[in-house]
C-alpha cells in the first residue's frame, strides 16, 4: 500500500506549488480579493499587496485571475527582472499586440490604441507583476508613466503590484513619492493565525480524499509554532509529518 493510499487520500494535501482547488479563503485572503476586485472594478489605477513568501500571494493572483479571465484582457509579469522597453515589450506579447518593431514610441502607440479599443468593448486591461519587489526603479518609473494613459472619464489601465513586504518600503521612500501617491489601495498579507492554521491543515486534508489523515492538536500546535502560520511552511512540515507517520504505520500524526 503506498503513501496515499494508506490515508485514504486520492493526492498529496500539502503540495507547495500554488493549487486553486486547495485555496483556503481565511478572512485576509478574503479581505485582499475583495479590496482588489473593488479597486479594478472601480478602475483605481494601481494596486499593492505584500507580504512575506510563502503567505498566498500568488494563490490570490491565480483566484483573481480565474475571475477575470473573461472579463479583461490580463498581462501577467512573472520575471520583473526587465528594462523600462523590455518590460513593455513583455506586457504587449502577453496581451498579444502586434507591433511593427520594438521602437519605444511604436509600441506606446500601439499600446494606446489597444486600451482605448478595449475600453471600447467594456474591457478592463490589467497588468499583474508577480514578485514586484524585483523591478528596478526605471521600471517601477515606466510603469506610473504608462498609468498617464486614461480618456476624460477614466483609467485605461489598471496595475496590479504583487510583491515581498520591501516593496512597501521601497515606495515609502523619497524618490518613490510621485508612484506611492498613485497607489489608491495598500494591502499587505498577513500569516495565518493559530486557529486558521489548524483549520487550514483539516480543510487540504478533507480537500485530497475520503480519508483524513488524523493531526492530534500538540501536533497542529507544533506545526503552528515552526511555521509561525505561514501556509507554504505548514505545507512543508505536515507533508513531513505524514511520512514519518507512515513509516511508524500509523494514521494518526501525534506530536513526536
Amino acid at each position: 500500500m503506498d503513501y496515499l493510499e494508506f490515508f485514504g487520500l486520492k493526492e498529496d494535501p500539502f503540495k507547495i506549488t500554488p493549487d486553486l482547488a486547495y485555496f483556503f479563503p481565511s478572512k485576509e485572503h478574503n479581505e485582499i480579493l475583495t479590496a482588489l476586485n473593488y479597486a479594478i472594478a472601480q478602475k483605481e489605477g494601481f494596486f499593492l499587496a505584500t507580504g512575506e513568501p510563502g503567505t498566498g500571494k500568488t494563490t490570490i493572483l491565480k483566484v483573481f485571475i480565474e475571475e477575470w479571465k473573461d472579463k479583461a484582457e490580463i498581462a501577467l509579469v512573472l520575471t520583473p527582472r526587465l528594462s523600462p522597453e523590455e518590460f513593455l515589450h513583455a506586457v504587449l506579447e502577453d496581451l498579444k499586440v502586434p507591433v511593427k518593431d520594438k521602437n519605444k514610441n511604436e509600441m506606446l502607440k500601439a499600446f494606446r490604441d489597444f486600451l482605448l479599443s478595449s475600453a471600447s468593448q467594456g474591457k478592463a486591461v490589467i497588468i499583474i507583476v508577480d514578485e514586484a519587489q524585483n523591478l528596478s526603479d526605471e521600471t517601477l518609473e515606466e510603469l506610473r508613466l504608462l498609468s498617464n494613459l486614461e480618456t476624460e472619464r477614466e483609467k485605461l489601465l489598471q496595475i496590479v503590484l504583487i510583491g515581498q513586504t520591501e516593496l512597501k518600503e521601497r515606495l515609502a521612500s523619497d524618490n518613490m513619492k510621485q508612484l506611492s501617491q498613485r497607489v489608491m489601495v495598500k494591502t499587505a498579507l498577513r500569516p495565518l493565525t493559530r486557529d486558521e492554521a489548524f483549520d487550514y491543515i483539516n480543510y487540504r486534508s478533507m480537500k485530497a480524499g475520503k480519508g483524513l489523515p488524523a493531526f492530534e492538536e500538540d501536533a497542529k500546535s507544533l506545526i503552528f509554532k515552526y511555521s509561525k502560520g505561514i501556509p507554504r511552511l505548514i505545507n512543508v512540515v505536515s507533508s513531513r509529518a505524514l511520512m514519518a507517520a507512515y513509516v511508524d504505520g500509523s494514521t494518526d500524526i501525534k506530536k513526536h
